[in-house]
């Protein structure tokens, strides 16, 4: 999901780094929601997750807002948005979310019907987030190729002036592309913790939002082939946590292996463009 954040952020020409931010925001925000008292038990999730997801969008709009109406680089504010993130949902969890029944800086446990269930109990202990993960990719895929809008965004993001001399948007289009790209990276915060964790804490792991860089880089932007890409790194986080354990190699090792197809992917890029002439 942050790898689709980061994907139709570059589709509309822009470079949101901050999907990591966009991410923890969501998460403390879905926690929030998912302890709420009152709330019916089948809408409970939902509205987890939607609270979530919308935390993101606004996480990401005013970033976006600088760069249309002031020119402000994204790269720079959304990396300065990231420790906003951090500290202040840090501030929170400690000060005025913080479970009351423990010492931990950490929220409540959210309501059992808050809780994503397994696809499975026997085999396979994903939650249904990994469905929601799957159809957003599809969705993504459809909006972008197969609407006016998606046509308008892509183009936005090949050529500015083009776009803009043909009568698209661009304003607009960047505006809606950041705050969907926001959108996905806070409704993964909300999986995260309605499907694995339970509860917002402080060191919720916020580095699935800098992944999704290299999950976006290494598919080109495309969503399709984002479900490969996102397979290959998780399979790369998971093997080295294995592999140092079994061997006492540095987990760092995944790190690397990642930079080096993020390298062979420019290199092929920059080949073929310099081919093209």
């Amino acid at each position: 999901l942050t790898g689709l954040s980061v994907a139709v952020a570059l589709q509309a020409g822009l470079f949101n780094i901050g999907a990591a931010g966009q991410l923890l925001v969501g998460a403390l925000a879905a926690a929030w929601a998912g302890a709420l008292p009152g709330v019916p038990e089948r809408l409970h999730f939902p509205f987890a997750l939607l609270v979530g997801a919308t935390a993101g969008a606004l996480w990401a709009f005013v970033p976006v807002w600088l760069k249309v109406r002031r020119g402000a680089h994204e790269v720079i504010s959304t990396i300065m948005f990231n420790y906003i993130a951090l500290y202040l949902t840090h501030w929170l969890v400690t000060e005025h979310l913080k479970d009351p029944a423990g010492d931990a800086p950490q929220t409540a446990v959210i309501a059992e019907a808050a809780k994503l269930p397994l696809l499975s109990q026997d085999f396979l202990s994903a939650s249904w987030g990994l469905g929601i993960a799957i159809l957003a990719v599809l969705g993504l895929w459809l909006t972008l190729y197969r609407t006016v809008w998606g046509y308008e965004t892509r183009a936005t993001g090949a050529n500015r002036d083009a776009a803009e001399a043909a009568g698209a948007p661009i304003a607009r289009r960047m505006t809606e592309a950041m705050l969907l790209s926001g959108a996905l990276a806070g409704l993964a915060g909300a999986i995260e913790v309605c499907g694995t964790q339970y509860r917002f804490f402080e060191g919720f792991p916020g580095e699935y939002g800098f992944d999704g860089i290299a999950v976006a880089l290494l598919a080109g932007n495309h969503p399709a082939l984002m479900l490969v890409s996102a397979w290959l790194m998780s399979a790369l986080r998971s093997g080295a946590y294995h592999l140092h354990a079994e061997t006492g190699a540095p987990k760092e090792i995944a790190v690397v292996v990642q930079a080096v197809l993020i390298l062979y992917v420019a290199a092929v890029y920059l080949r073929k463009r310099r081919l093209e002439g």
